[in-house]
């Protein structure tokens, strides 16, 4: 029963990480190219109705993330997340009255069977809630190295190019954030303020307003299908290697088999998150062309 609820509130949450990108895509990449990565950008969206009620959506999103990684392991609760792509193309295409193309449902299939052959493969449960200190100590620079390499990278480039390196940056941190969470939704259960002695707590608020600030950044590009391919992307298969290393999570490699199952699932994930960022961005470009 815990591992079906958690498949609901992933779901749940895909929805409203959905919502929110659809909301918050379209007001960021109005801002001028100056503001990117800065906090001026963010002081700017805040003023707009519309990004709000996508923050709102992603707080929410959180929450929900946060009670379905409580119940389930990062591994498998993570990757669910990728359905938000397919949830956000149907909303933009709703909400901007375009039709979807064949294609584009054969690119939701695919996607979505590739989930449904990786959730196959991985433990639902599993793996431990907090993060050893010893792995912390070297994850954590690490990451972070990883994290302003791909955000120096992004500066000299314009475009598709920098969408690509900060959504990769992006996603990382969101990465982090879910393998974070899981022992500060621990702590909660011992009281509402049982966090505040931990560092992951920290280290949770940082990476996810970091996450927020560079997402919103590769966004303000204006290139969404490099920004959300590259953001939907790494997240969970960031988040699957760090629960794996971390948190001692698994996935079934007991067999060629296994392993060639896990390798296409992969394959078939990625190959639908490009194609339908790909998607979002004509839906929304032609939205654009006609107003």
């Amino acid at each position: 029963m815990e591992v079906a609820f958690a498949i609901v509130l992933a779901l749940l949450t895909a929805f409203l990480y959905a919502l929110s990108n659809v909301l918050e895509l379209t007001e960021a990449e109005q801002i001028p190219d100056e503001y990117a990565l800065r906090v001026g950008l963010m002081t700017r969206l805040v003023r707009r109705p519309r990004w709000l009620l996508g923050l709102l959506s992603d707080v929410f999103g959180y929450a929900s993330q946060a009670a379905a990684l409580a119940l389930a392991s990062v591994v498998f609760v993570e990757p669910i997340l990728a359905l938000a792509i397919v949830i956000s193309l149907i909303l933009g295409a709703a909400m901007t009255h375009r039709r979807l193309r064949p294609a584009d449902w054969v690119c939701a299939a695919v996607l979505s069977g590739g989930l449904a052959l990786f959730l196959y493969e991985v433990p639902p449960t599993g793996g431990h809630e907090f993060i050893p200190t010893d792995r912390a100590v070297i994850a954590g620079p690490i990451t972070f190295a990883v994290i302003v390499a791909c955000i120096a990278a992004a500066r000299p480039y314009r475009g598709a190019p920098r969408a690509a390196f900060l959504g990769v940056a992006a996603g990382i941190c969101f990465a982090a954030a879910a393998v974070l969470t899981k022992g500060v939704v621990h702590y909660l259960g011992d009281g509402v303020f049982a966090w505040i002695p931990h560092w992951e707590s920290y280290a949770l608020a940082l990476a996810s307003i970091g996450g927020v600030i560079i997402g919103q950044s590769a966004f303000q590009t204006g290139a969404l299908a490099a920004s959300v391919g590259s953001t939907e992307s790494t997240a969970p298969i960031a988040a699957a290697i760090l629960g794996l290393v971390l948190l001692d999570e698994s996935v079934f490699f007991d067999s060629a088999d296994q392993v060639a199952a896990v390798v296409i699932s992969i394959c078939m994930i990625l190959f639908g998150i490009a194609a339908l960022a790909r998607a979002e961005e004509r839906v929304i470009a032609d939205a654009a062309a006609t107003t």
